[in-house]
């Protein structure tokens, strides 16, 4: 009798280390749920990576939180810090550039050992949008729906006399000048032609000589 408590109490003994180390061990944290999820395909619109553990991060611990996205190449496109809310950490990321990113993370456990892990997703990039319409370039139906603006008919004839006035003045003028040289020449020539004929003709009889 004596020996079986004996050696009950021996097994109990070399059991016991087990089960105590055993039972922190799977106390650990493991990653539920992240967003994006891995092997997963998102629009370069997403603007933040979040990851869900099964227990909140040990609190006063957060410097040991990181979140890290880098892209085939090695940069990283994680900004700013990582933010706890629960058990969900996260971080602000720019995905705009298409292509394969990889998540590593790394958190504090409930029973204070670290666990982290690391998975993949791609991006297809930015959503391209068309260019808003300039405010200042007129539409095209605006444009073609408004007649040119031109001279009225009226404003352009009353331009068009008052043109022409002064060089009508002008030509009557210089018509009258010319008619006035034209007639003292007629009257020159005139006189002229009558001196002519008289010299002709020769003195005119006089009285005594009808004597």
């Amino acid at each position: 009798m004596r020996l079986r408590v004996l050696l009950a109490s021996v097994l109990v003994a070399a059991t016991l280390p087990v089960v105590l180390v055993a039972g922190p061990a799977s106390a650990h944290d493991v990653l539920v749920s992240s967003d994006p999820a891995a092997d997963s395909s998102v629009s370069g619109d997403l603007d933040r990576v979040t990851l869900t553990l099964s227990e909140p991060p040990l609190s006063g611990l957060q410097s040991g939180i990181v979140i890290s996205v880098t892209d085939a190449g090695g940069t990283e496109h994680a900004r700013g810090d990582v933010s706890t809310d629960g058990n969900t950490i996260g971080t602000a990321v720019d995905l705009t550039d298409a292509g394969s990113y990889q998540v590593r993370w790394r958190s504090v456990s409930v029973d204070g050992h670290p666990i982290s892990g690391e998975y993949a997703f791609t991006s297809t990039g930015a959503t391209a949008t068309a260019p808003a319409p300039s405010a200042s370039a007129p539409s095209s139906s605006a444009t073609a729906g408004t007649p040119a603006v031109g001279p009225s008919p009226s404003a352009t004839a009353t331009e068009v006399a008052e043109a022409q006035a002064p060089a009508a003045h002008q030509h009557g003028a210089a018509t009258t000048i010319w008619l006035l040289v034209g007639l003292v020449v007629v009257a020159l020539l005139a006189v002229l032609v009558t001196r002519l004929v008289q010299r002709r003709r020769g003195p005119a009889p006089t009285a005594e000589d009808d004597r």
